[in-house]
């Protein structure tokens, strides 16, 4: 069995996130649901099966892992999901894989927003993002980091702070 429910991944599990652009929709969801699903019964490394789960969180993250207790993801494994999921961004129309340097975080109405970082370090600068604004943090590396509430965190408490001081 190579794919199992995201929740049964160990916490050390590697973790990638690719954020959707947008929320993506019912329709597009299913679709998602089936592809991801399909591509992970049959993602190796070195011709051996990988356990995987994934999730997708808040209708635009979708969420990797890969227990590599018994087997870690290649190099050429990672880069054969990166091209299935610029595959998928055709289809959808959405840029998936292409939001590496988007900064995502939560607006003042609770809404996820993903804006490049000029963008991102105005809101900063005019005091629209505060220390309290809520910044997803898709570097982080294992479903333990994940679980452990190191994704969505506090702008005062994470990377984005330093890249993106606030006016003194």
């Amino acid at each position: 069995m190579s794919v199992v429910a995201f929740e049964q991944l160990a916490n050390a599990s590697r973790l990638w996130i690719y954020p959707c652009s947008r929320e993506l929709n019912t329709t597009e969801i299913a679709f998602v649901s089936k592809q991801i699903t399909e591509f992970l019964e049959s993602w190796t490394a070195h011709k051996r099966e990988l356990e995987t789960g994934w999730q997708l969180v808040h209708q635009q993250f979708i969420m990797v892992g890969v227990d590599e207790r018994r087997m870690a993801a290649s190099g050429c494994s990672v880069d054969s999901l990166v091209r299935f999921l610029k595959q998928l961004e055709t289809e959808l129309a959405c840029p998936i894989v292409g939001t590496a340097s988007a900064v995502f975080y939560r607006s003042s109405d609770g809404c996820v927003r993903a804006v490049d970082r000029a963008a991102f370090k105005k809101s900063v600068q005019a005091g629209e993002v505060t220390a309290e604004t809520i910044v997803f943090d898709n570097t982080i590396l294992t479903v333990g980091d994940f679980r452990g509430s190191n994704w969505e965190i506090p702008f005062a408490d994470s990377w984005h702070r330093q890249a993106f001081p606030a006016p003194s």
